[in-house]
C-alpha cells in the first residue's frame, strides 16, 4: 500500500481477476468544512481501486496511470465504513476501461466512477515513458 492511501487509512481487501475491494473507516480527518466526507476521499477510494483492479490483470512488475475518470456523487457520509468495489471491463494492449461503485456501511450506493487506464511496462514510470 502506498503511503498515500495509508495516510487515508484506506485498506486493500481482494484483489484479484480484475477486481478490488478497498475500505475505509470515516474519521475526522476525512471530513470537509460542512461535516460531511469530502468528495476527493470518494474520488481517491473509487481510482485507487479501478488502477489496483487493472493491476491485477497485468503480468508481474506491470502498471498504469489514470487517462480518464469520470464519478457520480449520490449522498452524503459522515460516519461509518465505507466500501469501494471496482471491476475491469475492458482491457487492450495499451489501455483497460474499470468501473467502481462506492457503497456505506448500510450498503447503499454513496458514489460510482468509470476510469480509463494507460497500461505501463512497469510499476514506476519515468519520465521517458510518460511522453
Amino acid at each position: 500500500m502506498s503511503e498515500f492511501t495509508g495516510n487515508l487509512g484506506m485498506e486493500t481487501g481482494l484483489m484479484a481477476d480484475g477486481t478490488c475491494e478497498m475500505q475505509l473507516v470515516v474519521d475526522e480527518r476525512h471530513l470537509s468544512t460542512a461535516e460531511r466526507v469530502h468528495g476527493g476521499v470518494f474520488f481517491t477510494m473509487l481510482d485507487t481501486a479501478m488502477g489496483r483492479a487493472v493491476i491485477s490483470v497485468l503480468p508481474e512488475g506491470q502498471g498504469c496511470a489514470t487517462v480518464e475518470a469520470k464519478i457520480n456523487y449520490f449522498r452524503p457520509v459522515q460516519r461509518g465504513r465505507l466500501l469501494a468495489r471496482a471491476t475491469v471491463v475492458s482491457k487492450t494492449r495499451r489501455t483497460a476501461y474499470a468501473e467502481a461503485s462506492l457503497l456505506d456501511e448500510e450498503d447503499r450506493l454513496v458514489a460510482r466512477a468509470t476510469g480509463t487506464f494507460f497500461l505501463t511496462e512497469s510499476l514506476r514510470q519515468g519520465d521517458r515513458e510518460r511522453v
